[in-house]
């Protein structure tokens, strides 16, 4: 990334008080559904092996619907919790297709779940960190069940907050907060960064916390709430906005 090889420079005045930052992992630091698919051919080719009948029930994009299906139907209040309902639903239709309910949960869960971490990082994604984790704390806050630490990024960070941890799942305020208890900061010491508008932007700042915004869509904010101070159309953009590097030079 051209902008790292930058002198360093001085924070911006409005982040002088922020010292930990926060990122939403899925399509904020890597595009989720190539993992996703991936998860999912994964799992179909263990059940080929080690459960055909619930092949001979279900085609892989049926399979997918049902899952999907079942998430939708789910109470509210479970649906913070992406792994605990998937292991209900394979075990569900374990029994459906007369197989081990148990291995499904575990053995099959977990090939499903490896899967799901092999990420591909955005190009830009592990520079930033890098130069971010200079500067400040790191977390992650998610509503989904990668574990950061498992992917190629987590070097960078210092500890993340899944929804299924915190009991909720964002824009509920108490996510946020469970991430300022974990990192030991009022809120207000906090930006939270990622491409969710309501989840995201307007959670953190219904928490107390700083929000930036990554949008490479280049969306319009269509909210009633002001329009985020901190927008980012590429992550390499965040070490420059907060003043850390310099912009590079244009060329002639």
């Amino acid at each position: 990334m051209q902008a790292m090889n930058q002198a360093s420079a001085q924070p911006a005045a409005f982040t002088a008080g922020i010292r930990c930052i926060t990122f939403d992992l899925d399509d904020t630091l890597w595009p989720v559904m190539p993992a996703i698919h991936r998860a999912e051919a994964r799992f179909y080719d263990w059940l080929r092996v080690h459960a055909p009948s619930v092949c001979a029930r279900y085609t892989p994009a049926a399979l997918v619907a049902a899952r999907s299906a079942f998430i939708r139907a789910a109470p509210a209040s479970e649906r913070h919790d992406l792994t605990s309902l998937r292991k209900r639903w394979l075990r569900g239709i374990a029994l459906e297709a007369d197989t081990c309910p148990e291995r499904m949960a575990s053995e099959g869960f977990e090939v499903f779940w490896l899967a799901r971490n092999e990420v591909e990082p955005d190009p830009e994604a592990a520079a930033v960190l890098e130069v971010l984790g200079r500067h400040f704390r790191l977390g992650a806050i998610s509503n989904g069940n990668a574990d950061v630490f498992r992917t190629p990024l987590g070097q960078f960070f210092d500890f993340a907050i899944p929804a299924a941890e915190a009991g909720v799942a964002k824009p509920d305020p108490a996510i946020f907060r469970t991430a300022a208890r974990r990192a030991g900061l009022p809120a207000e010491a906090m930006l939270h960064i990622g491409d969710d508008p309501v989840c995201d932007v307007l959670g953190a700042r219904n928490a107390g916390m700083h929000a930036g915004w990554f949008n490479p869509g280049t969306s319009a904010w269509s909210h009633d709430a002001p329009h985020p101070a901190l927008t980012f159309g590429r992550l390499g953009q965040i070490p420059i906005r907060l003043g850390l590097v310099r912009p590079a030079p244009l060329r002639p």
